[in-house]
C-alpha cells in the first residue's frame, strides 16, 4: 500500500512540474517580446522611421496582410475602427506606440462575420 501510494505522488508531482513548465513558456512575450502578433517602437529601427506602417508590416509581419476568405484586415486606431489595409498607407512609423494583430477566428468571434479578415490594432503616439 505504501508503495502504491508513493508512486501516485510520483506521478501526480511529475505531471504537476510538466504543466507548470508549459505555462511559464507560454508566457512573458508583451509587447517588444517577439510575439508575432505585436509590433512596438522597439521593434522599427532607425531606417524605418520614414516608412509608412504599410511598408514596416509588410517587412516586419507580412502574414497580417494576409486576410482569410477574400476579406483583408481591418485597421482600428486608438480603439476606433478606420478601414482596411489602405488605412496603413495613411500612417508614418514615427507615428505608432504598438500595433497588434487578431486572428481572423477571434476577430470574428468577437466583432462578427464582417471582421473575417482579422483586426489590426494601432495605437499612435500621444
Amino acid at each position: 500500500m505504501r508503495l502504491y501510494m508513493s508512486n501516485r505522488i510520483m506521478v501526480a508531482s511529475f505531471a504537476l512540474a510538466v504543466g507548470l513548465a508549459g505555462c511559464a513558456g507560454a508566457g512573458g512575450a508583451g509587447l517588444g517580446g517577439g510575439s508575432a502578433n505585436e509590433l512596438s517602437e522597439a521593434d522599427f529601427t532607425p531606417d524605418m522611421q520614414v516608412l509608412t506602417l504599410y511598408q514596416a508590416v509588410q517587412r516586419l509581419r507580412p502574414a497580417w496582410l494576409r486576410g482569410r476568405g477574400g476579406q483583408s484586415p481591418r485597421v482600428y486606431v486608438d480603439g476606433v475602427m478606420r478601414g482596411g489595409l489602405e488605412e496603413l498607407e495613411a500612417l508614418r512609423v514615427d507615428q505608432i506606440t504598438a500595433a497588434e494583430r487578431m486572428s481572423p477566428s477571434d476577430a470574428t468571434t468577437r466583432y462578427g462575420t464582417d471582421h473575417g479578415g482579422g483586426v489590426i490594432f494601432v495605437l499612435l503616439k500621444r
